[in-house]
């Protein structure tokens, strides 16, 4: 929060300082800003709520301040698109194991916090339903980050000496919901990968924030890889955990 750093106007002395504070608190609120691309009730798009606080006018930072961040980081990540047409009411469910997946991917979106996993067969709607859960998060306000394993991983391994590495790598630890697509979704995994994976996988657990993840990895294949992370993994997302066993019906971008 900070303070209000404009004039104050010529004060009715018949009335009391603090009720003229808070006349003067809700004018401000009520008065319309000029933030776009979300049109929010409670500071009338300025970003910012005045409150009076042990008599001093301070400025708070609206909620929805990190929701239009959210918006913003999607729309420059180019997935803008993805969100709007991956919803739990577009995924097409023909077989009962589409039905049940659904089904626990819509009501993991109503929790507040927790971690989900869904693994195992390319093409079967995995990425669908976790974008689904973050954009059902992403309408309760909620802050969100995407993490495209191949690409952030990247980006993050080649910072890691680097100062910056830090102020990156907190953005995708402290977002109120972190979907991480694809996990390990490459040839070779390195010791630098898993180590990666975990920093992130584990901040999140210990602070109860909602992960989401996704990859062609069963459990099995995850323990090969590592079993220190492999059983972070398991641990977090107990009674979130959904494996979808290789079946080329199952791969939906082939039948189209």
């Amino acid at each position: 929060m900070e303070h209000l750093k404009f004039e104050i106007p010529k004060i009715n002395t018949e009335l009391p300082y603090t009720e003229f504070l808070r006349l003067k608190a809700e004018s401000y609120n009520n008065s319309p800003g000029d933030l776009k691309g979300y049109d929010c009730p409670l500071c009338k798009n300025k970003g910012y709520i005045e409150k009076i606080v042990d008599g001093n006018e301070v400025l708070a930072e609206c909620k929805c301040l990190k929701y239009r961040d959210t918006l913003r980081r999607i729309k420059e990540s180019g997935l803008e698109e993805l969100l709007r047409s991956c919803t739990f009411r577009s995924y097409e469910c023909t077989e009962e194991w589409q039905t049940a997946l659904k089904a626990a991917a819509h009501s993991f979106s109503e929790r507040d916090n927790g971690c989900f996993y869904i693994g195992g067969q390319s093409g079967c709607g995995k990425t669908h339903l976790c974008t689904a859960i973050v954009g059902a998060m992403i309408k309760k306000g909620r802050s969100a980050r995407y993490f495209i394993w191949r690409e952030d991983s990247t980006t993050l391994k080649a910072l890691v000496n680097d100062p910056e590495y830090k102020t990156v790598i907190d953005g995708f630890k402290r977002t109120d919901v972190l979907y991480i697509d694809d996990l390990f979704k490459q040839n070779t995994v390195s010791d630098a990968d898993i180590k990666l994976a975990f920093e992130l996988i584990d901040y999140r657990g210990r602070n109860r924030l909602m992960t989401i993840i996704s990859s062609e990895l069963t459990f099995d294949q995850l323990i090969d890889i590592d079993e220190g992370l492999a059983g972070r993994i398991i641990q977090l997302t107990r009674g979130n955990q959904h494996i979808i066993p290789k079946d080329r019906k199952k791969n939906y971008r082939l039948r189209k």
